[in-house]
């Protein structure tokens, strides 16, 4: 079975990372919340936009502990293996969250307004197709019209005039970003993000696009229904238990990287963070996958941000 030849088999108990690292994620969401627009010189709107994508990445982590759930699994008759596999494209959305934070936080200043004005124009350009299409149906024109005085309320909040969001750089997409010139080498950021769109990362991307590859590994459980029945047994008891650690693992480290970036640039203090963010990885290096990441970008950058164990 697919998921069963992905990585190693390792034994990692959940009770040394699910929880804490849900809390963790509380703790630095609220920090960044709270004391972010605080250290940021300008674009103080960047630390709202960072908070939103960590309760988002939060939601996801905690959304695949209350599906696989062992008394939930086990207990409620409606469960079905499918849910769980219908929610692994939210994986990518996770690495689409860690990389949108982590090229905010590279230079806020800059990127901050670019990521709110691209957003803007996008929303009004969707507005102003609604309007060509269904323009003078009371109920469109009323709905487009308040929508449109919300998005300008919000433009004049953040300070941006109908010009700058007209003229806005299109945010680029994870696949936008990571297309350089010929002959332009990738930056240690750039190469980090690309590990996260190849091998078995990229098979995340095909789930979410309904692509062949992306359901080679998760068509089985579509369909169990269709299994011969001499092969159910270890459908049950291998290839779904195998297919939810190795996901669980994926989601706790796809959010455990974004906290630890977010800790590099504020460096906030109280709260045990970077202690607590120390024992998360090493509860979660086990695997081989997890590991990975951690030597290619986070044992450094812990280690030149000050992020110590102690």
């Amino acid at each position: 079975m697919n998921a069963e030849q992905q990585s190693p088999k390792v034994l990692i108990d959940a009770r040394n990372f699910q929880k804490p690292l849900g809390d963790l994620a509380t703790t630095v969401a609220l920090k960044v919340e709270r004391e972010g627009p605080k250290l940021l010189t300008t674009a103080k709107f960047v630390a709202v936009d960072i908070y939103v994508m960590i309760r988002q990445a939060q939601s996801i982590y905690d959304l695949f502990f209350f599906l696989n759930a062992d008394e939930r699994r086990k207990k409620d008759v409606n469960w079905r293996v499918a849910y769980s596999a219908a929610v692994l494209p939210l994986v990518r959305c996770m690495i689409d969250c860690l990389y949108n934070i982590t090229v905010l936080l590279d230079d806020a200043e800059t990127n901050g307004p670019q990521f709110r004005q691209s957003g803007y124009n996008q929303s009004l350009r969707a507005l102003k197709a609604d309007e060509e299409r269904y323009g003078g149906d009371p109920k469109w024109d009323g709905y487009i019209a308040e929508r449109r005085n919300t998005i300008n309320f919000l433009m004049r909040v953040d300070g941006m005039t109908l010009e700058d969001v007209v003229n806005a750089k299109t945010w680029p997409t994870l696949s936008g970003y990571l297309r350089v010139k010929k002959n332009v080498p990738l930056t240690s950021h750039q190469q980090f993000l690309k590990t996260l769109t190849l091998g078995f990362w990229k098979e995340y991307s095909g789930m979410a696009h309904a692509t062949f590859q992306g359901l080679l590994p998760t068509a089985l459980f579509y369909t169990e229904n269709d299994i011969p029945y001499q092969d159910r047994e270890h459908f049950e008891t291998i290839t779904v238990e195998t297919m939810i650690s190795l996901n669980i693992f994926r989601v706790a480290a796809i959010l455990l990287c974004i906290l630890t970036e977010v800790q590099a640039r504020f460096a906030f203090d109280g709260a045990s963070i970077n202690k607590r963010l120390h024992q998360i990885w090493k509860a979660l290096l086990p695997a081989q996958e997890i590991k990975e990441l951690y030597d290619e970008r986070y044992a450094q950058l812990m280690k030149d941000k000050g992020i110590d164990p102690d």
